[in-house]
């Protein structure tokens, strides 16, 4: 409903419904279903979503932009992903007309490997900042323009839950023993968290199965934020 065409790499491991909105220093991008069409016993490496800005003067798509980034862990064959909102730092591209794609890649043991990827229709144009009102009207209607999701009241609230604004980065750069031995959070839960390491956002924090926004407070609560 959002895209223009699909470059599929045959992978099996694909990307379904994705919108995006941009709010200065911050995208909200959403992805209909993250999919591994792989055999039952298959798992996925880890995987990756970015997105990606090219040129609309050029007609290769071989030099990108890297716009947003986060990791999204494994996915079982024949299981996806449902319904994924990424609250991501967004990384203004250089002046120019854009052709945005978001990408989805899968980690090999040496690099990461795309397996898929969604071209939006609408073009991004990145202008040099400027004080002027009307510049800055005329930019902000270019980024209504994009397809967008409704933010879901669990984004927008992340911040008012937890407190904490950078506390994936004290999840990062944690101990491990120091995670696992959290009270008050299951077993399980702290073991993902040390697994799908490192994480892009604390929204990405969330999205881990099992943890929720009180029991992310215990866990920056027991470790230095």
């Amino acid at each position: 409903m959002d895209s223009l065409h699909k470059a599929f790499q045959d992978t099996h491991l694909n990307l379904q419904g994705c919108g995006y909105r941009i709010e200065n220093d911050r995208i909200l991008i959403f992805v209909h279903r993250i999919e591994n069409n792989r055999a039952e016993e298959n798992l996925s490496g880890t995987l990756q979503l970015q997105l990606c800005a090219f040129p609309t003067t050029s007609d290769h798509r071989t030099t990108k932009t890297i716009l947003a980034s986060t990791t999204i862990g494994e996915i079982k064959g024949q299981h996806f992903l449902g319904d994924c909102y990424y609250d991501l730092i967004f990384q203004q591209p250089p002046a120019g007309s854009w052709s945005l794609a978001l990408q989805l890649s899968e980690w090999n043991g040496v690099d990461y490997t795309l397996c898929d990827s969604v071209y939006f229709e609408n073009h991004y144009k990145s202008v040099i900042p400027s004080s002027d009102p009307i510049h800055l009207a005329n930019n902000q209607q270019e980024d209504a323009q994009a397809p967008t999701p409704k933010t879901p009241e669990k984004v927008e609230n992340i911040k008012k839950n937890t407190g904490y604004s950078d506390g994936y980065l004290a999840i990062n750069k944690a101990k491990v023993d120091k995670l696992l031995s959290v009270k008050g959070v299951p077993k399980k839960v702290l073991e993902k968290l040390v697994k799908e390491r490192p994480f892009q956002s604390e929204k990405a924090v969330l999205n881990v199965k099992g943890m929720g926004p009180s029991m992310l407070k215990k866990v920056l609560a027991a470790i230095p934020v």
